[in-house]
């Protein structure tokens, strides 16, 4: 049986959607929750949650969930705590009334050096030297059980763009200069990167710890890599689509930790994200509608668009309209819904209910696994080279004497191959404006069925593997041997030499193509079996393959699911 929803779009931009559906033995459709992200609006009323035209714009849109960033009281004295408190208990009563979840960021401390709650104390630092915002629980208690009886309205807490911090210790808290550097959780200079690495899953853990099982923290990340931190600390992760992401491989970095940990793995979001090396919106409608049917289609439990109505005054994507973002207000009472609304609205309201799903997460079934300590290695490049904020501070795990190194840097000549060329060596985002000098690629990137997984990877998450790319600056003697074990069952092993020689006493059964430089030609010739066609995006589930391709119309693609026979060997699925 083979299922095919493919994307008409008609003049205009206006979506043509077909009505096809799984048949009466399908499995049980899997729901999606669809919302947005508010980061920065022109609306200009002193409490955006009372104001009843909002609540009109969100219906329109289909909107189920609101991302906001949590507005403090700062102006109360001693009774600010107090104030605060109450606040989200008038937010969270509203969203109630109105059927809808919301999140609260706390990007605050990402932005700003110091925030007074308490008269004299900064909210932001802690007495070990670290700069971030953990929401106090005497704030939220009252909205959530068992204080407030039913399910609760508050989703999640979203840690926004927290790799950012991690990474260049949050260097933007004091933006736009260039002299704040307090880590984030852990003071990694000088540390062994695997135990920076240990100790910041241990961090994640404690504040998953401090919201006592009420609400989980949720990772809302733009750099790709670091997912495996969250997922085996329990949190939500959240890729961003569009920003500066390379669609199929940001989406095979977070697939992978998340499914490494489906255990431990708090969920799998998405938020496409229109913002694009500071031009919003940097990218086009179609990439939107791309971004949101990639996003339902791998299995997202939540999908929210940033964002709903922010009006830069900065350049915009020549395709988009003149004001807003999904829509653009006239005035604090009348809006307009945008193309980008306009997309928005089809999906929720017509695309999403006429093609259901049975797509889950957790049943991703990869072939190929990039396997690796994840290091925050994307292709940063050092500060002082004039491109402002798309600068990163050049720390593998925010260690200062730790820059983007060759083992680090390996896995950036493996996309390229994956991808048929479309992901350049040497980054593997378009925040590299050296390597990307567009600064924004086509939606479309070819690959086929590519997760990639931590330095402590399992025999159970290799079980399907046909192809194990292991590179990068640590391996534990744990997966080395489940690597090792399924090398001798048939599968090939692509590997740095220094990790096989710190494990292997010598030869091991099966396919092992030992690396010494993977810029060299042999890193493409291993490979090569195991590449899909140039023109498809695949991704293998345990009982669907799901294919994109791209079309004629620039950012478009086309979504193909295919049941996959359960009896049938991988390789008769290419």
């Amino acid at each position: 049986m083979r299922i095919i929803f493919m994307l008409a779009v008609l003049a205009l931009g206006c979506m043509a959607l077909p009505r096809t559906a799984y048949g009466e033995s399908s499995p049980t459709p899997v729901p999606v929750r669809l919302g947005i992200a508010l980061a920065g609006s022109s609306l200009e009323v002193p409490a955006f949650w009372t104001h009843p035209p909002f609540y009109q714009a969100l219906d329109e849109l289909g909107a189920q969930l609101v991302c906001l960033h949590l507005p403090c009281v700062t102006d109360k004295g001693e009774h600010n705590s107090e104030e605060t408190a109450k606040r989200i208990q008038e937010i969270d009563a509203a969203m109630r009334a109105h059927g809808l979840n919301y999140l609260l960021d706390v990007e605050g401390s990402n932005f700003i050096s110091s925030i007074e709650i308490t008269p004299g104390v900064n909210e932001f630092d802690h007495p070990d030297g670290t700069h971030h915002w953990d929401l106090r629980m005497e704030w939220l208690n009252p909205v959530l059980p068992p204080e407030k009886a039913g399910p609760p309205a508050l989703a999640s807490i979203t840690y926004d763009e927290i790799e950012h911090m991690i990474l260049s210790n949050n260097k933007f808290a004091n933006s736009p200069k260039n002299d704040f550097d307090k880590p984030y959780w852990v003071n990694t200079h000088g540390m062994p990167l695997p135990e920076a690495y240990k100790r910041l899953v241990e961090s994640a853990r404690l504040v998953r710890e401090h919201y006592q099982g009420k609400v989980l923290p949720q990772t809302e990340q733009v750099w790709p890599d670091l997912f495996h931190i969250f997922a085996r600390a329990g949190w939500i992760i959240g890729p961003k689509l569009l920003k500066e992401h390379l669609s199929s491989a940001v989406m095979s970095i977070a697939l992978g930790a998340a499914i490494q940990y489906k255990q431990d793995c708090g969920g799998f979001w998405c938020s496409p994200d229109l913002w694009n090396a500071g031009i919003y919106p940097g990218h086009s409608p179609e990439a939107l509608r791309s971004a949101m049917l990639m996003s339902y289609w791998l299995g997202a439990e939540t999908i929210y668009v940033e964002n709903l109505d922010y009006d830069s005054p900065g350049p915009r994507h020549p395709l988009s309209t003149p004001k807003g973002s999904l829509i653009a207000w006239s005035d604090p009472q009348n809006y307009v819904l945008t193309n980008y609304g306009q997309v928005f609205r089809e999906f929720t309201k017509e695309y999403a209910p006429s093609h259901p799903r049975t797509i889950r997460w957790q049943d991703y079934d990869p072939r190929v696994a990039i396997i690796r300590l994840p290091d925050g290695g994307w292709g940063q490049f050092s500060a002082g080279s004039g491109h402002g904020e798309s600068e990163a501070r050049n720390r593998l795990l925010g260690n200062r004497e730790m820059p983007l190194d060759e083992p680090a840097s390996e896995w950036l000549y493996v996309w390229p191959i994956l991808t048929h060329g479309v992901a350049r060596p040497g980054a593997i985002s378009t925040g590299n404006p050296f390597i990307y000098p567009k600064q924004v690629e086509d939606f479309f990137v070819p690959i086929d069925s590519v997760a990639v997984f931590d330095h402590e990877v399992g025999a159970e998450s290799l079980r399907n593997i046909e192809c194990m790319v292991v590179c990068g600056h640590a391996l534990s003697a744990g997966a080395f041997d489940a690597i090792a074990e399924r090398t001798a069952s048939g599968a090939t092993c692509i590997i740095a030499r220094r990790l096989y020689d710190a494990h292997a006493k010598g030869p091991l059964p099966g396919a092992w193509v030992i690396i010494d430089d993977f810029k060299a030609p042999e890193l493409k010739s291993a490979l090569e079996p195991f590449l899909g066609p140039p023109d498809v995006a695949r991704f293998r589930f345990k009982n669907n393959i799901v294919e994109f391709r791209k079309t004629d119309t620039p950012d478009r693609i086309e979504v193909q699911v295919n049941e996959r026979p359960a009896a049938a060997p991988a390789k008769e699925m290419e």
